[in-house]
């Protein structure tokens, strides 16, 4: 008998670890993990969206400046247009539609539909993450349209990054292969839609998949133009009707970055649409698509010549993001000044190395997203509250402020973006990457934009991350760390389901 327990449990010992013998982990795909050098530039701008209560009123007021920068891009783009972005469509959550007003997802839509009738000639190419196969009317009316006009759709093939999970993804990735043919190609579809739950109910296929909790989280839009440089807007931007409340921060930059850009989100769309099912649209209308940018678009080769020394503008994707905010958090010293507005942070090397800052003498302010609103639901704090009661508790010199972003108007404070300014650095890095595990360990494709000594950009950013931390505008968008204090169960409660989620990445951060 004892025999035989013994033989049962090595056997499902045997089957368990299976899946880790013969399923590896992916590399860093082509036109991801990337880091350029310094370029020149013809034009910077910080692009703000803020969103707040005007308590005479106590009505919302939407100060928002990215999306009518991207429509007029779309409307002026002579060349190409490539556009890559998490999420765009038109689900609400739990907003109520006429809070929302007009739908930003198909504004956004309509403008690219108008351009690829008004210019058949250009290539305009779309990129964006499987998520949005979920929302499935946004699916059927422009997707669909989009197709039919030429442009091709191009959804991540999330399978070629690594995955966040191996405890989950790799038990599902070897054992998927013995499912039901039916299984694997949506047939099974029985599982409520908790992203539109009057759309159509998810396969078994969907749901699986969803779970290895990784994305193409970037939100780019680079245009072309005759007798001037392209043009890239970065950040932090989503056309989601359920994001239109939130606050974001983006750059506009003119020049070779733009190209650079580019070059990656080729690259993405190229391995993707390997597997066919990822494109929606026709093979030849997206070889041709990227035939035509290939030729309109600088080659790599090319980029030595726009390169500047030690200042100017740099791409950074992935593992480059981290890499680079760990320098410069290692390099930090007495008096350098550090400014972090951020919706998520909680990469656990990030927070070691902003306590390391402090202690050598940095003085650092966090402005942070309370992590209680999401579309319309509720949050439970997770995982800044529980980062920020942490940093708090082990400062003793005072060298580190947190502010919490006003959650009072619904939406999110939803920046990704990280200042230093010293005798040596006059840095700002912009874009999509929470400083989160997922974000930032080449578990998600993101994008950002490095800033050295470039005042338009820089100048700007202090002066509107001053004026939400001062509320010196007037409205109330942000509050002192100690206003949201909590009793010490609580405190306890996050911490703890904060590393649980950290370990695990079961979480959506």
């Amino acid at each position: 008998m004892q025999f035989i327990l013994k033989l049962s449990i090595g056997a499902l010992l045997g089957i368990l670890l299976l899946p880790y013998l013969v399923i590896f982990d992916s590399s860093p795909p082509k036109g991801s993990n990337l880091s350029s050098p310094y370029f020149s530039y013809t034009d910077a701008q910080l692009l703000v969206d803020r969103t707040y209560l005007k308590d005479s009123e106590e009505s919302l007021y939407l100060d928002h400046q990215i999306f009518d920068y991207m429509i007029d891009e779309i409307k002026s783009a002579e060349t190409f247009l490539i556009l890559d972005f998490f999420l765009w469509n038109n689900w609400v959550g739990r907003f109520d539609r006429d809070i929302l007003k007009k739908s930003i997802a198909n504004r956004l839509s309509d403008a690219l539909i108008a351009k690829r009738k008004a210019r058949p000639d250009i290539p305009i190419l779309m990129i964006t993450d499987p998520i949005n196969r979920l929302y499935n009317p946004f699916d059927s009316d422009y997707f669909k349209e989009f197709e039919s006009l030429g442009i091709p759709v191009v959804f991540t093939d999330l399978k070629q990054l690594p995955d966040p999970n191996p405890l989950y993804s790799k038990q599902v990735r070897f054992w998927s292969k013995f499912f039901p043919s039916e299984a694997k190609e949506n047939r099974f579809r029985f599982i409520p839609n908790t992203l539109n739950p009057n759309g159509e109910k998810l396969s078994l296929k969907q749901f699986w998949e969803a779970f290895h909790l990784k994305s193409n989280h970037r939100k780019v839009l680079i245009s072309g133009y005759k007798n001037q440089a392209s043009r890239l807007i970065l950040g932090s931007f989503n056309p989601s009707d359920a994001s239109a409340l939130n606050s974001n921060i983006a750059a506009l930059v003119e020049g070779p970055v733009a190209d650079y850009a580019a070059r990656s989100e080729m690259a993405i769309a190229r391995w993707s649409t390997v597997d066919t099912s990822n494109l929606q649209g026709s093979t030849f209308s997206l070889l041709d698509t990227l035939n035509r940018l290939d030729q309109l678009i600088a080659s790599e080769k090319e980029f030595d010549a726009f390169k500047s020394k030690n200042s100017g503008v740099r791409f950074l994707g992935e593992k480059q993001i981290k890499s680079t905010v760990l320098g410069l958090l290692k390099n930090a010293k007495e008096n350098t000044e550090i400014d972090i507005a951020m919706f998520y942070l909680s990469d656990r090397k990030v927070i070691r190395a902003i306590k390391s800052a402090l202690k050598k003498g940095a003085q650092i302010r966090l402005l942070l997203d309370q992590n209680l609103n999401a579309f319309g639901f509720k949050k439970n704090g997770i995982p800044n509250r529980a980062v920020a009661d942490e940093l708090m508790s082990l400062d003793a010199s005072n060298a580190l402020s947190v502010r919490w972003a006003s959650a009072d108007s619904g939406g999110q404070f939803h920046p990704k973006a990280f200042r230093l300014y010293d005798d040596k650095n006059d840095i700002l890095i912009v874009g999509s990457a929470n400083f989160t595990r997922r974000n930032i360990n080449g578990f998600n494709l993101e994008a950002c934009l490095l800033f050295n000594s470039v005042l338009s950009v820089s100048n700007k950013f202090d002066a509107y991350f001053d004026e939400v931390w001062t509320n010196s505008l007037g409205y109330s968008e942000s509050l002192d760390y100690s206003e949201l204090n909590n009793p010490k169960w609580m405190r306890w409660y996050r911490a703890v389901v904060f590393r649980i989620q950290e370990w695990t990445q079961l979480s959506t951060y």
